[in-house]
This record gives C-alpha cells, structure tokens and sequence, in this order.
C-alpha cells in the first residue's frame, strides 16, 4: 500500500500531510463483489517508500476494497456486506490536549491487483481548533497563558456507508484560483459523524504571551509547538452560550470560550511599558511583584458548525470599547470603559450686580 495524506505542507499544524506521513496504520480488506472480509485489523508499516503488513496477504483474482484508520478509540465494526461496513462506534476525544492526535481514515475500492499495489488516500475525520490573540486598544496591555473550549460534545459515532465511502482522491490537489479556500472534496465521499454527547472542556497553558497595542500572537504557537496546542475535536453543530447568564451559572451547558488574561491599564502609550507602573485592570497583584491571569468567559459566534477536515482559527481581539469580555462566575463585564456625561453651571448674578467703575 502507499498513502496520501493531504495538502503537500510542512507545518506540523497539518497534523498528518504529505510531508508527515503516519509510520503505521490499520487496514482491513473486502473482496469487492462477493463482500467478504479478506484480512481484517492489520498493521501495514512504512518500508523503504511503502506499507507493508508484517504477515503477507497475496492478491487473489477478485477485486478488493480496503478500509484504513489511525488514532481511532471505541469499537471498530467492519462489515462488508452490511449498509453500513465500516463504523467506529464511541469514539472520544482525549481529555488532554497535548495527547490529542489526528484521526484518519481511507477507503479505495474495486482495486484489481494491477501493480500490486494500492493507493490510501487518507482524510481527516475531527476538526482543528487553533486561536490567535489581537490588542486593538492602545490604552490596555494583555498577558495571556491559558485558553479553554467549554461545553462541547466530547463523543460520538463516526460512520463509512454505502452512499459516502465513494473511493478517497486526493481532493487537495484540485486548486480553483477564484476560490482559493473552497473545500473542493466530493460531497458524497466522506464519513459522518452521528450522536455527538457528553460535554467536556479542553484546556491548554501558554508561556505567557505579551500583547502589546497592535500585535497580532499566535496563541496556538506559543509554546513553540503545535502539536501541543492544536485542538483536534469532534465535529458538531455548536450549541452556544448566549451571554444572558454567568458562564459558569448552574445548569449553564452551553460552548463558549475561556482566555486566562491579565490586563493593565496603559497610562501613557508613549513610554516603556512596565506591570510595576501601570495599574491592573483584570487579574491579580499581590504587591511583591507577582502577577497572575483571571479567567475571561467569551461567547462563540452563532451559527458555528465543525467540519470533519476543516481548521477553525478564532482571534481573540481586545478593541477600542470592548468590554473585555465577562467573569465566567458573575457574568460582569471584565472592563468597564470610562464615558462622561457633563453638566454646566449657569452663570449666576453677583451681590452687586451694577458696579461703578471710577
């Protein structure tokens, strides 16, 4: 077998590509007419530019299918003949961000022994989740080390029927230069996710990232790796929270976001910036000289919905009258913008309102 993996980048943030191939995977076949398992649940390793099982299975007359997977969890149920052959049924997603890993999986069918050889073009059954951080206000400086996703489905089925296994090309290859970022794959060619649940959070630390007035920081990169950061989570329609409670309110079961952020007042944006000369908006100071980050509860935008595939990248922007978004444990506003309202004195008469001037 050989494999492809995706767009032919570099960056770890692709998680599998086809610069960074899996070393190994799982693979079961199917003879294609008659639709009975061939070998099931076989380990084919990478070796000197192919994969190949450590027991060898000969191609006979008849045509085969194959399935293949890596980093799947749950129960594999593999049935050729069924409307439903290949089906990963309570499949989770790892509590740990750092140990999360990008699930894959192929199908390429009614392959004649030819060559010997079969290609698995491999897609990517979870979504990415990554974040960036912006300072649109010149009055405010930022300190992030944390960043969560709360409330969202942790679980689910992940189903290869009859109506979307279709045979995997590589669908990255095909650029349209009027739509650059359009998802070119074959409708009809791609798993499904069914009964997402089980609500969970995901958390990750940072090395603290500064934001000064103006900067843009990769939050996902911040530590210096992706993989550490990058969220690989399971697709899902986004049931999100509206803002009309505290975050963390008692039965409050809805997605939304977390920054862990420490921000300062900026009383002069001209001179060199220090936490000792500047006061604390947001966050804590014991007065020694150690500072420390508070939570930020932030809403998700409606309408959100995960693809399996797809990199979802939000942007976190501090602008000029934001609120900063709120305590995820009172629902107050985090920052409070100073306006003025203004009253006027009359001018009133003096005790002597004619006066002579000699």
């Amino acid at each position: 077998l050989t494999a492809v993996t995706g767009k032919n980048l570099t960056k770890a943030a692709d998680g599998y590509c086809n610069s960074a191939k899996p070393t190994d995977f799982q693979v079961w076949a199917s003879t294609t007419a008659g639709k009975k398992v061939y070998f099931k649940n076989e380990t084919y390793t990478l070796s000197s530019g192919t994969y190949k099982s450590a027991t060898a299975h000969y191609w006979p007359a008849e045509n085969l299918d194959f399935f293949a997977a890596k980093n799947y969890n749950g129960t594999v149920t593999f049935d050729p003949s069924a409307a439903v052959p290949f089906t990963f049924t309570g499949y989770t997603v790892n509590s740990t961000v750092s140990a999360q890993t990008d699930f894959i999986y192929a199908v390429n069918k009614d392959q004649a022994k030819g060559s010997g050889t079969a290609t698995l073009n491999f897609r990517h059954a979870l979504s990415q989740i990554e974040f960036k951080a912006k300072n649109s206000n010149s009055s405010i400086r930022v300190f992030i080390d944390g960043i969560q996703v709360a409330n969202v489905k942790s679980k689910g089925n992940f189903e290869v029927t009859e109506e979307t296994e279709g045979t995997f090309e590589d669908h990255t290859h095909t650029f349209d230069p009027l739509h650059p970022d359009s998802d070119t794959r074959p409708a009809g060619t791609r798993g499904v996710w069914k009964n997402q649940d089980l609500n969970a959070t995901y958390s990750v630390s940072l090395t603290e990232v500064d934001l000064a007035s103006g900067e843009t920081e990769n939050l996902t990169y911040a530590s210096g790796e992706y993989n550490t950061n990058s969220m690989y989570l399971l697709p899902q329609a986004l049931s999100v929270w509206d803002g009309s409670v505290a975050a963390e309110s008692l039965g409050q079961d809805k997605a939304y976001f977390v920054v862990n952020a420490l921000i300062y007042n900026v009383a002069d944006p001209s001179d060199t910036f220090t936490k000792a000369g500047n006061v604390v908006l947001w966050g804590t100071n014991d007065g020694s000289g150690n500072w420390s980050t508070k939570p930020i509860a932030v809403k998700i935008p409606t309408g959100q919905t995960w693809e399996d595939g797809k990199r979802y990248v939000y942007t976190f922007n501090f602008t000029t009258y934001g609120t900063g978004g709120t305590d995820p444990s009172t629902g107050d506003p985090v920052l409070t913008p100073i306006e003025l309202t203004v009253t006027v004195d009359d001018f009133v008469d003096a005790s002597e309102t004619e006066v002579n001037v000699e």
